[in-house]
């Protein structure tokens, strides 16, 4: 009787070795990452955004472009220089559409372990690849954004320098300790296949990168990394009404995505964090606003107005001079005095998006389109 056991005890275990095999089998057969860059009518980047990636360390058959309704030389640029059948011509879905059909018809999930989604407008460092795809660990989290910089441009770019420095330098830094990572850049996500089924790209969002890290903290799918020693660039807005535009766009997503979701109501950190930045927010606009007020009624206007004015030149132009030399980019110093007007303009634009999405409750939903093909111009890599 012994033998029937012992021979009934090795078939259990060579089947489950067998089960086990094939399913190893099947995650090791899967390629480490995909690109994905949804496009638009990007004839003037999609050429400098392919090459880059391939430079970086990117084996061409795993970039897929999906061109959305383009009109233009999209395709044909782009299938110059990758595999043709990687290139997915389209009807209008916008960029969230795009991403979902490269993802659907190109059956990524099941080919790769995960996706990297970037602008048509991206460039990326030449050890980009290596870095992201040497750091990326599914055992340890289910997305990772890197470290995006901008591209030199006009005064708007040089005032973007800035902003991105503090905002990944400072403030990402703090997020991801804190585990309160607030939106994985379009530029450079990176999400794992394995909760691609969970997440809902069709939200009709105007910022869907935020939409989406929102749904990963809210469905506990796993933590978010960030990966600064992985950078890539990416392209500003050519001038100051391209600039409004852009931000307009950024601010009702945010609110949009803060409704949507419920951002600030529930026990968690990430609604601590997000409550804390806004009360900062909102407390520097009612000083902004009381201002003249406090400056009328002090003992000395004169004194107290170039008192105020003078402590936050000074503070603003240290964090200024801080991104100059970490970037080891001092022209971004020369157009200084212009980064007063986007500094309030952001909170202009920030504060009427929110009496726009939040208290009037309008753009619950949009039409899927993109804001940005009539903006682009040709990238200059050559000082990268």
């Amino acid at each position: 009787m012994q033998v029937p056991r012992v021979r009934k005890t090795h078939s259990s275990s060579t089947g489950f070795q067998t089960t086990l095999g094939r399913l190893v089998g099947r995650v090791y057969r899967k390629r480490k990452l995909a690109l994905i860059i949804p496009a638009h009518n990007e004839e003037l980047v999609i050429e400098s955004t392919i090459r880059s990636a391939l430079a970086a360390g990117l084996d061409s058959r795993d970039i897929y472009v999906v061109s959305d309704a383009s009109t233009d030389n999209t395709v044909e640029l782009a299938r110059a220089l990758i595999m043709k059948s990687h290139v997915l011509p389209a009807p209008r879905g916008g960029k969230a559409g795009a991403i979902k059909r490269a993802i659907d018809h190109y059956r990524l999930a099941e080919r790769y372990l995960w996706v990297h989604i970037a602008d048509a407008d991206g460039n990326f460092k030449s050890d980009y690849f290596s870095i992201l795809q040497g750091s990326l660990d599914e055992s340890r989290f289910v997305a990772a954004t890197g470290h995006v910089q901008s591209l030199p441009g006009c005064w708007v770019s040089q005032y973007r320098l800035y902003e991105y420095t503090i905002g990944l330098e400072i403030v990402k830094r703090i997020q991801a300790w804190l585990g309160t990572i607030t939106v994985i850049p379009g530029a450079t996500a990176c999400i794992s296949t394995a909760i691609l089924k969970d997440l809902d790209f069709l939200t009709h969002s105007l910022t869907e990168d935020f939409d989406i890290t929102l749904q990963i903290h809210r469905k506990k799918l796993g933590k978010i990394a960030y990966i600064p020693s992985a950078k890539c660039y990416t392209q500003d807005p050519a001038n100051y009404h391209d600039y409004k535009n852009q931000i307009r766009r950024w601010y009702r997503g945010f609110w949009q995505g803060v409704v949507r979701h419920r951002v600030g109501l529930r026990p968690r950190r990430l609604d601590a964090y997000v409550n804390f930045i806004l009360a900062e927010t909102f407390v520097f606009a009612a000083e902004i606003l009381a201002l003249p007020f406090i400056i009328a009624f002090a003992p000395h206007p004169a004194f107290t107005a170039a008192s105020i004015f003078v402590g936050d030149l000074l503070v603003f132009l240290s964090f200024v001079v801080f991104a100059a030399a970490l970037n080891k980019r001092w022209d971004i110093l020369e157009p200084f005095p212009l980064f007063y007007l986007l500094r309030f303009t952001n909170l202009y634009i920030f504060m009427a998006a929110f009496v726009e999405v939040v208290l009037l409750k309008r753009f619950k939903s949009i039409k899927p389109g993109w804001e940005t093909a009539s903006r682009r111009y040709r990238i200059q890599t050559g000082s990268i």
